[in-house]
């Protein structure tokens, strides 16, 4: 499991399954590490592209958001 610096680390990533809009969050500091627990959980896995990922860290809560386009593609900052 990936050991987090802070403790307000995380990802919050959106997605859709089965029609629906869904919203998850994941305790991780790198976005692949938060990436790969998303893909082995069995309550998010079987999810539809696009996935937005947004990366909160720290007391000011400094955001990166990235967006991927399918399931094995390359997540891009935007």
């Amino acid at each position: 499991m990936d050991t987090l610096s802070d403790p307000n680390e995380y990802w919050a990533i959106e997605y859709r399954r089965d029609g629906l809009e869904r919203k998850t969050v994941v305790y991780a500091s790198t976005l692949m590490t938060a990436l790969a627990m998303f893909n082995a959980d069995p309550e998010t896995s079987g999810f539809d592209t696009p996935l937005r990922m947004k990366y909160s860290y720290g007391v000011n809560g400094q955001t990166y958001r990235f967006e991927l386009d399918g399931r094995y593609g390359v997540p891009r900052r935007i």
